[in-house]
């Protein structure tokens, strides 16, 4: 399958578009900016414009799609590393387009993870019902004030699988109710500056999730680069997918 990704959780990323605002302690070391701004962008916080990417960028999940069909076997596709779908500053059309392409690709599992929940229900497309067979439903937890609160209105939404990406952990979330959720990552952070993740508030989360029959994927501990810590657990990996 063309397109490859370092996110061990997914197959390939796409994206959008290129560009957010921070809305949580989980973006004081945001990866994407700091990515883009290597490569001379300027599309992060408020006032700034996204970089819309050309037709050919586009084009390239409706060659996964072939790939895939061809292999007989789904893949996953993560939306988006360099933005936030649900955002509600997105370029004009951008979103419809891309729900579009999601219904051309049904080959794909879209994995959509965003920081922004109460604008899931209002983004979704008008016939999305019981939700899409191929989209993914996901939001970020990095602590208790601002994570667990888009949690809940996560497992309101209908979707064929709803997922958390507990990444950064940034504090233990003591206790979780897993009801309507059929998919946990939890990772630490990496990169310059990173803050430490203990082994605790790890594994309280692969307890609840155990507890509740909930699939579990430890992504990584984290540190000065993204490899640093490894990602065994008691000198285990853990990589278990939703049951779809």
């Amino acid at each position: 399958m063309a397109g490859t990704t370092e996110i061990a959780w997914t197959d390939a990323t796409f994206n959008p578009w290129w560009g957010c605002t921070k809305v949580g302690p989980g973006c004081d070391h945001c990866y994407a900016e700091a990515f883009d701004k290597r490569v001379g962008g300027d599309h992060w916080g408020k006032g700034s414009s996204p970089r819309i990417l050309s037709d050919s960028y586009w084009h390239k999940p409706l060659r996964w799609q072939r790939q895939a069909e061809k292999a007989c076997e789904p893949r996953k596709v993560f939306c988006g590393s360099m933005c936030d779908w649900a955002d509600k500053n997105a370029p004009a059309d951008e979103r419809g387009r891309l729900w579009q392409l999601i219904r051309d690709t049904p080959m794909l599992r879209w994995q959509m993870l965003t920081k922004r929940a109460p604008n899931i229900s209002k983004l979704l497309p008008h016939n999305w019902g019981s939700g899409y067979d191929n989209v993914w439903l996901g939001v970020t937890i990095e602590n208790r004030k601002h994570g667990l609160r888009r949690l809940d209105v996560l497992r309101e939404i209908p979707a064929k699988v709803r997922f958390l990406s507990i990444e950064p952990l940034l504090e233990d979330l003591c206790e979780i109710d897993l009801t309507g959720i059929h998919w946990v990552i939890v990772g630490g952070e990496s990169g310059g500056g990173f803050r430490k993740m203990e082994k605790t508030w790890v594994e309280n989360v692969i307890h609840q999730c155990r507890e509740q029959d909930v699939a579990m994927f430890f992504k990584q501990w984290g540190g000065t680069s993204r490899n640093k810590g490894g990602n065994l657990l008691n000198g285990y990996e853990i990589k278990e997918w939703p049951r779809v």
